[in-house]
């Protein structure tokens, strides 16, 4: 897994790290097909008007790596619509004190290789910690005012051009200070693709948005309960219609039930405890016919920013902490 540090004006963000891929790693933009080009620079234009900032630094990057910025933009727009993606488990439990997170990203074994965990700190933005199989887009992270969101894909009925989860997640980190402002954003955003969004923050607001090119619904905890989760599927009686299904091979529901298993025997969570129920046989993914499971796990008490990430298939001993967004706020604080 790469742990870049990247911060100040967006487009010298991204010539500083795509200068730094294309002369230790040759980068060049993989090749896509027609369809996925004209989806994704059609979307390209989307993105102008969501996130301007961070075409900014898509410009950077092409400019880093000598390759052209629609193109780069229509190849990053294009990833997790037409395929599956990371088939993940994900929860949140609110306690009187504090909110923790846990969070398993499964996919392919040959990704681990493209890892990242990445400290960002835009210019006139929040800094975060998140994670990601691609540069640039993010697919889960927590920022400096305790705000987490974690994506999961859903087999939803339609695509359309429009916004990526990689760039939803990315800019709720950077522009949102808590939860109601995250599920305001995606609520007005053109999403390309059907997804789970869990998002908690130190207040304890812990939802589900079901997101999907036709609506989204916001989830809460049951009465009575202090968590929620997700694995792949849509929860809701609004959105299930448009969930096509087909997850079964990952165990999405399996996943979802161990889970509920394990969070409704808590009383009060922890870290250990939230690795603990990551690394379970019935959460944890590992399919090795397949070669696809957890490559990633994160933990996290967002009132205290203290988080911790395994970075293959978690166990309760390999989580390593956390410790540069902490660095980040105290250099700047001074």
């Amino acid at each position: 897994m790469y742990h870049p540090r990247l911060y100040g004006e967006f487009y010298e963000m991204g010539l500083k790290y795509g200068k730094l891929l294309y002369e230790k790693a040759n980068f060049v933009i993989p090749t896509i097909s027609k369809q996925k080009m004209d989806f994704g620079l059609e979307s390209y234009q989307d993105l102008k008007l969501f996130y301007p900032e961070v075409i900014e630094e898509i410009e950077g990057f092409a400019k880093g790596i000598k390759d052209k910025p629609e193109k780069l933009g229509a190849f990053l727009l294009s990833l997790g619509v037409f395929n599956s993606t990371g088939q993940c488990s994900v929860f949140a439990f609110k306690n009187r004190d504090s909110t923790i997170i846990g969070r398993n990203y499964d996919m392919l074994f040959d990704f681990k290789k493209f890892t990242e965990s990445s400290l960002i700190a835009p210019k006139d933005k929040f800094s975060y910690i998140s994670q990601s199989d691609v540069f640039i887009g993010r697919s889960d992270g927590i920022n400096e005012k305790g705000l987490s969101v974690a994506m999961s894909f859903v087999n939803g009925t339609e695509i359309q051009t429009g916004i990526s989860f990689h760039f939803i997640v990315r800019k709720i980190l950077e522009d949102c200070e808590n939860t109601k402002q995250a599920i305001e954003l995606i609520q007005k955003v053109k999403v390309s693709s059907a997804n789970n969004f869990l998002i908690a923050d130190k207040n304890g607001e812990i939802v589900v948005v079901e997101s999907a090119p036709q609506k989204s619904i916001v989830r809460r905890p049951q009465k009575n309960e202090q968590f929620i989760y997700i694995t792949n599927e849509f929860k809701t009686n609004e959105m299930q219609p448009f969930d096509r299904g087909g997850v079964e091979w990952s165990k999405s529901t399996e996943r979802y039930n161990g889970l509920k298993d394990n969070l409704k025997s808590v009383k009060k969570m922890d870290l250990e405890k939230a690795k603990e129920i990551l690394s379970d046989k019935c959460v944890c993914l590992n399919l090795k016919k397949e070669k696809f499971g957890t490559i990633w796990s994160i933990v996290a008490n967002l009132n205290e920013l203290k988080i911790e990430r395994a970075e293959t298939k978690p166990t309760t001993k390999n989580y390593k902490s956390e410790t540069r967004l902490d660095w980040w706020m105290k250099k700047n604080a001074t």
